[in-house]
């Protein structure tokens, strides 16, 4: 399997286990000096690697390129360790994040992947302008950016770690929001 193909596995195994809808979330991995990214309205149930949109690392994402495609180019560009990044809308993760501003796992594996992890304000009305940056800036602290009301991204070494994250967080906050309602 190639880059394209294993990003388009990815992203259909968000869809499949729950943590996007059919067109929602998205992902991209790094080669060199490009990366591809799914595009703007990818449908998980039916998206090829041949749909994906390759973007150069220092312009301007390629028209058709995700919405997010700023967020995937400023992190690749801050953190070169980071070869993938997905964003999928974990809906134990997005409920928990409308009530508190720090997600603290209860579970045992999510205080040892994760510990506490802040939850940033969801810019709605500047989200293009303001929204890259922030959370670009929030994944050089911890592998997961919480975005209040709206999803979570996760950057990695791999596009398997993370998956892992972002299955592993939501787990976590599936545990931590049974525990509060027993």
């Amino acid at each position: 399997m190639n880059a394209e193909q294993e990003l388009v596995h990815y992203y259909q195994l968000l869809r499949q286990h729950g943590l996007n809808d059919s067109h929602s979330g998205n992902g991209s991995i790094r080669l060199q000096d490009d990366f591809y990214i799914t595009k703007t309205g990818a449908c998980a149930d039916t998206i090829k690697s041949s749909e994906l949109i390759q973007c150069a690392m220092n312009n301007a994402p390629t028209k058709g390129a995700s919405l997010d495609a700023l967020i995937h180019q400023l992190t690749y560009q801050t953190d070169n360790k980071y070869k993938a990044i997905l964003h999928a809308h974990n809906p134990y993760t997005i409920a928990l994040s409308l009530s508190c501003r720090v997600f603290q796992p209860v579970d045992f594996e999510g205080k040892l992947y994760f510990g506490d992890l802040s939850i940033i304000e969801c810019d709605e009305k500047n989200y293009q302008e303001v929204m890259p940056n922030t959370i670009s800036e929030c994944l050089q602290t911890q592998p997961v950016a919480i975005v209040k009301s709206h999803g979570v991204y996760a950057a990695a070494e791999s596009l398997d770690l993370a998956y892992k994250w972002l299955c592993s967080l939501e787990q976590s906050a599936k545990i931590k929001w049974l525990s509060e309602r027993r």
